[in-house]
């Protein structure tokens, strides 16, 4: 292991005396020399913590870090997240402080100067996870880490959801969310240069690890970077969201929306997606989400940048119209109110379908192979070594019944020409009815999860939309596993039609066998994000 001392390293303080030090233990708790990095989630790190600075990370270049630390010397581990990848680069550096955020630090924590860390040219574009190890504990951040040559690797591209990651982590004193943020009060301004834990992670990471373990290559790249380039799509053919990608600028927006008209193809494996329209700083080290119109100072001046909901005034551009769905009109699969939960797996109502789709188009070129047919369910999780698919947020279409078939009214912006292939029942807490769980204007007047497929424009591209945040969480599932690999290997060639007719797809350069690992997660954890994430909903 290399030992590299920072050329930002900070200032060593003055030494102190015996008897100081001696002093000092007995008037400071032990407590006192902690990190303080609570994620309000059951994660909570006291020996080291870290975070990234918001520039660009390629291939060839730099990862710069700051980190909090008890001890002063502390190591950095890089491995490219996935099956079984092993550490690729240890660094050791010296000089650490041991900072503990105060509570406005959300808005700009300073935890001494950057230490900087080479990445290899020859490293291959992914999700990478930095490991900070001081001896007495470590602590993980995600990045990723694009192409230096965009597209040359793969022409299948993996945002990742870091403006999500941002808005929750309550790192600092705040987060966009009452329920993690000091006095119960969320801030409408945060700094994007803080720990954000791994919780927004998750996904991504079982989500690559299968990707890796069916021999799909990808590259990937942050949704900052979406944010900067204009162009960064043009390189790819097929570009996907996993886990929850709810935060986008609209920089980010007409990005997705013109890579799509220009004939590049979609496929969404993520839930409550595109639901608040944030902005940021011009050195994009603050990202600001004034989530009431009324408030934004630019209501008025430029409505196309209001930070709200995209589908509400002043913005008006319903979600629907770039992704198909809305949360609006999807909602919860496992919502619970007074310790009761809404839908029950084997409960009263239970038709089989809580907790995976049902199917409604079986001949759709996306089920080939899965010998799934109209009305059977899947991803529900029954069988023991898979999980459900359906939760914990999901999107929806609003849609009627027409020969037995869900077809979409397009009231809410979904295109005409959206096709649902499965649906999903779903509580809808944001419904426009304002009575939780009621959706007047749509099919049982209720919410629903719509999984479907669709071209936003003529001759566009094709948009697969699996619309649910825990879809690789049963990617394990031979049935679920298979979709997936289906809608790959369809959309990572341009111009494809989106309807059951056409070709099916090939399975020259995958198995046609479904499955695929996990990267597991406790169970304690994910049921206490369960219930967090929930309360802002409810606000």
């Amino acid at each position: 292991m290399a030992k590299i001392t920072s050329a930002y390293a900070n200032a060593m303080p003055k030494k102190l005396s015996i008897g100081a030090i001696g002093l000092l233990s007995l008037v400071l708790s032990q407590s006192a020399f902690a990190v303080s990095c609570n994620f309000k989630n059951g994660d909570i790190f006291t020996e080291i913590c870290g975070y990234l600075e918001i520039d660009s990370v390629q291939t060839g270049g730099q990862l710069k870090v700051h980190v909090a630390s008890t001890t002063s010397n502390f190591d950095v581990h890089i491995r490219r997240a996935g099956n079984s990848n092993p550490n690729l680069q240890s660094t050791s550096f010296s000089g650490a402080g041991n900072y503990t955020p105060s509570g406005s630090d959300y808005d700009g924590l300073n935890w001494g100067s950057a230490y900087t860390i080479n990445i290899p040219a020859n490293w291959t574009s992914g999700i990478y996870e930095i490991s900070f190890n001081n001896g007495k504990g470590s602590y993980s951040e995600f990045v990723a880490i694009k192409s230096a040559q965009p597209g040359n690797y793969s022409k299948v591209l993996v945002l990742d959801s870091s403006t999500t990651a941002f808005a929750y982590s309550p790192i600092g004193g705040k987060s966009m969310y009452g329920f993690n943020s000091n006095n119960g009060k969320a801030s409408h301004q945060l700094s994007t240069e803080r720990p954000t834990g791994r919780g927004q992670w998750a996904e991504h990471s079982e989500f690559v690890t299968w990707l890796d373990k069916q021999g799909i290559a990808y590259e990937a790249a942050s949704m900052m970077d979406l944010h900067r380039d204009p162009s960064l799509l043009n390189n790819y053919n097929l570009v996907m969201l996993a886990g929850h990608n709810e935060y986008w600028s609209k920089e980010m927006r007409d990005n997705w929306d013109n890579y799509l008209a220009a004939g590049g193809n979609g496929a969404i494996f993520s839930g409550n997606t595109m639901w608040w329209q944030v902005r940021f700083s011009a050195d994009n080290k603050h990202m600001i989400c004034y989530k009431n119109a009324n408030d934004d100072p630019l209501y008025g001046q430029d409505n196309s940048r209001v930070t709200t909901n995209w589908f509400k005034s002043p913005v008006n551009r319903p979600e629907n119209l770039s992704i198909g769905t809305s949360f609006q009109h999807g909602g919860y699969a496992n919502y619970t109110t007074s310790g009761q939960q809404y839908y029950v797996k084997n409960g009263s109502g239970d038709d089989g379908s809580y907790g995976g789709f049902k199917v409604t188009d079986a001949t759709h070129w996306a089920f080939t192979g899965t010998n799934l047919a109209n009305g059977n369910i899947f991803g529900r999780g029954d069988d023991v070594n898979s999980r459900s698919v359906v939760g914990y947020e999901v999107d929806g279409a609003l849609f009627s019944m027409s020969n037995n078939k869900p077809v979409v009214t397009g009231e809410d912006g979904t295109p005409s020409n959206f096709q649902i292939l499965a649906t999903t029942p779903a509580y809808a807490v944001n419904s426009p009815s304002l009575v939780p769980g009621v959706v007047h204007n749509n099919y049982a007047g209720q919410g629903w999860g719509t999984m479907g497929i669709f071209q936003p424009t003529v001759n566009g591209g094709v948009v697969f939309t699996a619309p649910t945040i825990d879809w690789a969480e049963g990617l394990n599932d031979p049935q679920v596993g298979l979709i997936t690999k289906n809608v790959i290997e369809k959309l990572k060639t341009r111009g494809q039609s989106s309807s059951s007719s056409s070709s099916e797809p090939s399975q020259s350069t995958t198995t046609t066998s479904g499955g695929g690992g996990s990267l597991p997660i406790s169970g304690l954890l994910l049921g206490l994000l369960a219930i967090f994430r929930l309360k802002p909903r409810k606000q």
